[in-house]
C-alpha cells in the first residue's frame, strides 16, 4: 500500500473545493450566500466515509455546510444493508458537531422491478433510483451541491469500461469533476490513500459483500482486468487519463458547430435534414445521440443501428429514406429529419414490433400479451422468459440462434426443418435482445419454438 502523508489527500480535497466555492455562486437555493450547503452521500464504505470525514473537517475553513444522505437499497440480507444505513446514521450523529443525516429506506424488490422495465441491470437500476433520492433530499435540505465519493479508482475504471464497450467522446472521459450542481471531491484520491487515512485516524467503515461479485461488469474490471494491467504496463493509469483529456477536447471541437434545433413533433423530433447531413460525421452522431436523450432513450444503441441512421440523405422521390433499428426510425422527407420510436413498423418485406413494457401489444400476427417473469418477461403467459426491451420482427438475412451444441443454426435453415410455407415465412416472429437472436417464435402459427442454446 502507498505510504502518504496523512494530510496530502485532504489538501487535494481541500483545494477543489475551494476551487469550487470560488467559482461563480451556484444557482441553487443559497445562491449568493456566505455558507452554502453540501449534502454527502455516504453508503458506509470506506470512500464515502472518507469523504464525509473531510467534508466535515474542511467545513470551517473552506466555509459551507453539512448535511448527509444513506440510501439503503435493500439488495443484500437486511442484517446487511439495513446494518450499512444504521453505521452511517450513528457516525454522523457522532460528529461534533453532528451531521444532519437523511435514511432512505427502497420498498422491497424495488431495484428488481426497474431493472426488468429498464433492461438495463441491477447496478443502473440502483444507480437510477438512488440519484432520485439524492435529488429528493437535495431539494429537502436546500443543498446547493451534493458531493458523491468517487475516486481516480473509479475514474479509471469507467474509462476502462467505455473503451471496451465502444463508447467515444465526452463518455470517455469517464466521471468528471462536476456535473451540474453534483461534485466529486475526490477524483485525485486513490482507494489506497483513502484506506491509509481511516486506519491512521482509527476509522472504521462498513465492506459492501456484493463488491466481489464476478456478475458486475464493474467488478471484474476492478478484480481482474486492473491487476493484469498494473503488472503488464504500469504506465496504464496516466495514458487512459490522457485518453481521456484528449476525448473531453475532441468533444469542445465538435460542439462548436452550429447544429440544427430538435422541436417536438408528436411522437418524435424533427430537425432540419439538409444542415444535418452537412456536418461531418462525427457531430451527426453526437448531435443524434443528443436527440435519442430528449426522447428518453436511456438503453445502449449499439453502434450497427447508430451508424445505418447517419448515413446522409439516400435515393428516393423527394430525397425520402428511412432507417429503423432498434427500436428507432429515422426519416428524411420534406426537408427534415424525422426521429422517433418504431413501436411498429409493418412493409412489403416484413415488420418490427418494439417492446418495453408490459401489457397487451399489437402484432401483425395477432395480439399478444406480455407479462413479468423471472425477472424478465415472457410472451403469451408460456414463452420466455426475456429481458426487456426486445423486438419482435420478422426474420432477416443472417439471423441465427445458437443450437443445444453450441454451433449456430441459421433461422433460414430452421424453418426448412420445420417445413414452413414460403408465403409466411416472413410472418414468423423472431425474438431479438441486445442486438442477437434469443429466440424463434413458431407457437402463433402452429410450429415449434427455438431457444437460443436449447
Amino acid at each position: 500500500m502507498e505510504n502518504v502523508s496523512v494530510d496530502d489527500a485532504e489538501r487535494r480535497v481541500g483545494r477543489y473545493l475551494r476551487a469550487l466555492l470560488g467559482e461563480a455562486s451556484p444557482s441553487g437555493p443559497h445562491a449568493g450566500s456566505a455558507r452554502p450547503r453540501v449534502l454527502a452521500a455516504v453508503s458506509g464504505g470506506a470512500d464515502s466515509v472518507f469523504l464525509l470525514l473531510v467534508l466535515h473537517r474542511l467545513s470551517g475553513s473552506v466555509g459551507y455546510d453539512l448535511s448527509a444522505i444513506t440510501v439503503n437499497h435493500r439488495l443484500r440480507p437486511d442484517a446487511e444493508s439495513s446494518g450499512d444505513a444504521d453505521f452511517v446514521v450513528s457516525l454522523c450523529a457522532s460528529l461534533h458537531p453532528p451531521v444532519p443525516c437523511a435514511r432512505v429506506d427502497l420498498p422491497a424488490g424495488a431495484v428488481a422491478q426497474l431493472a426488468a422495465e429498464r433492461g438495463r441491470g441491477v447496478e443502473d437500476a440502483a444507480r437510477v433510483l438512488r440519484y432520485r433520492e439524492l435529488e429528493a433530499a437535495a431539494r429537502a435540505c436546500g443543498a446547493d451541491f451534493v458531493a458523491t465519493g468517487h475516486t481516480r479508482n473509479d475514474r479509471l475504471e469507467t474509462i476502462l469500461m467505455r473503451a471496451l464497450q465502444g463508447s467515444g467522446g465526452a463518455p470517455l472521459a469517464g466521471i468528471l469533476p462536476r456535473r451540474g450542481r453534483y461534485i466529486r471531491p475526490l477524483l485525485e484520491v486513490d482507494r489506497d490513500e483513502i484506506v491509509s487515512w481511516l486506519s491512521r485516524e482509527g476509522r472504521s467503515w462498513r465492506e459492501d459483500a456484493s463488491n466481489a461479485e464476478g456478475r458486475y461488469f464493474r467488478n471484474r474490471v476492478r478484480s481482474r482486468l486492473v491487476p493484469v494491467l498494473d503488472e503488464v504496463y504500469p504506465g496504464w493509469k496516466t495514458g487512459l487519463v490522457a485518453l481521456a483529456e484528449k476525448a473531453l477536447l475532441d468533444e469542445a471541437v465538435c460542439r462548436s458547430f452550429d447544429l440544427p434545433e430538435w422541436t417536438r413533433a408528436g411522437e418524435g423530433l424533427v430537425c432540419d435534414a439538409a444542415r444535418f447531413d452537412a456536418l461531418p460525421e462525427a457531430v451527426r452522431l453526437r448531435h443524434l445521440r443528443d436527440g435519442l436523450a430528449l426522447l428518453g432513450v436511456t438503453r445502449r444503441i449499439s453502434f450497427r443501428h447508430i451508424a445505418r441512421m447517419l448515413a446522409p440523405a439516400a435515393s428516393g422521390a423527394g430525397g425520402r429514406s428511412r432507417a429503423i433499428g432498434a427500436g428507432l426510425r429515422l426519416e428524411r422527407g420534406d426537408g427534415r429529419l424525422f426521429l422517433g420510436a418504431d413501436i411498429v413498423h409493418t412493409h412489403k418485406s416484413g415488420y418490427l414490433v418494439y417492446v418495453r413494457d408490459c401489457g397487451r401489444i399489437t402484432t401483425p400476427f395477432g395480439p399478444v400479451e406480455v407479462t413479468p417473469a423471472n425477472g424478465g418477461v415472457t410472451l403469451n403467459g408460456s414463452f420466455g422468459p426475456f429481458p426487456l426491451p426486445l423486438l419482435i420482427r420478422s426474420r432477416i438475412g443472417g439471423d441465427a440462434i445458437r443450437a443445444a451444441g453450441g454451433g449456430r443454426k441459421t433461422v433460414k435453415k430452421l424453418l426448412n426443418e420445420w417445413a414452413v410455407a414460403e408465403e409466411i415465412r416472413d410472418m414468423i416472429p423472431v425474438i431479438e435482445c441486445g442486438g442477437a437472436v434469443r429466440a424463434v417464435y413458431g407457437a402463433p402459427f402452429g410450429y415449434p419454438d427455438a431457444r437460443d442454446g436449447l
